[in-house]
């Protein structure tokens, strides 16, 4: 789904605007002139329908050459092992240094998917399958793709190897925000060992301070135009020492 002249939704589950597998995320598309980067891959059960939504907006697949991941989380990375199986060679993948060792573990429990499908967030049959992340991250850590400048930034809380990308390109400032905050400054704690909600309300903090047009959260709606309101009003929880609402 094309939202900008950059920028694609190249999928989005139950929790988003329901255009693939009903367990994706969010996942973002920026063609950054030299070459498409997608940010997070949906959980993998259905890999081919988001090579499919990417052509139906006259987007080569082939010219995917970056993939960025917020956090190892099942219904971000589960598509990742997949896609780069299914590209061209050559395709690099990016995330912070606790996701990338998660990834490398394939190890379930160390993304707390055994209690996420206890729960029955997933069904009994659904495994995750981790791969080598190519490029491992540092906190600010900068990448230059084409026209596009995309920076890490350390946003645990969700979980410890969650982080958020700031992306300038086209002229506009996007904050991929994953599973840090979302639309109505609305937040998703969990009954996982590493979610923190004292570490997310400082990486709401941290991310409010920044300047941004578009907010491209990891489920539910979106914003091109004035998106650090949504950021803003999770701060105004945070400040008073409270929890944002839930967004589920």
């Amino acid at each position: 789904m094309r939202i900008s002249r950059t920028i694609h939704l190249a999928a989005s589950g139950a929790s988003g605007v329901s255009v693939t597998d009903a367990l994706d995320c969010n996942s973002w598309l920026i063609d950054t002139g030299e070459g498409l980067a997608l940010f997070d891959t949906g959980a993998g059960r259905d890999v081919g329908a988001i090579l499919a939504e990417i052509e139906a907006d006259g987007v080569d697949p082939a010219d995917l050459r970056h993939i960025f991941l917020t956090h190892a989380h099942a219904d971000h990375s589960g598509g990742a092992a997949e896609l780069l199986t299914r590209l061209p060679s050559g395709v690099t993948l990016h995330a912070g240094t606790e996701a990338a060792d998660r990834m490398a573990s394939n190890d379930e429990s160390r993304i707390s998917l055994d209690r996420a499908r206890r729960f029955g967030v997933y069904p009994p049959d659904y495994r995750w399958r981790g791969t080598v992340v190519t490029n491992v991250m540092k906190d600010e850590d900068v990448v230059r793709v084409g026209n596009a400048v995309v920076q890490l930034l350390e946003t645990p809380g969700h979980s410890d190897d969650h982080c958020a990308f700031l992306v300038q390109a086209g002229g506009s400032t996007a904050l991929i925000a994953g599973d840090a905050v979302f639309a109505g400054g609305k937040i998703i704690i969990q009954d996982i060992p590493d979610c923190n909600v004292t570490a997310l309300l400082d990486s709401i903090r941290r991310l409010a301070r920044l300047r941004f047009d578009s907010f491209l959260p990891g489920h539910g709606l979106f914003a091109l135009h004035d998106g650090l309101r949504h950021v803003t009003r999770a701060r105004e929880y945070a400040d008073t020492g409270l929890a944002p609402p839930s967004l589920f």
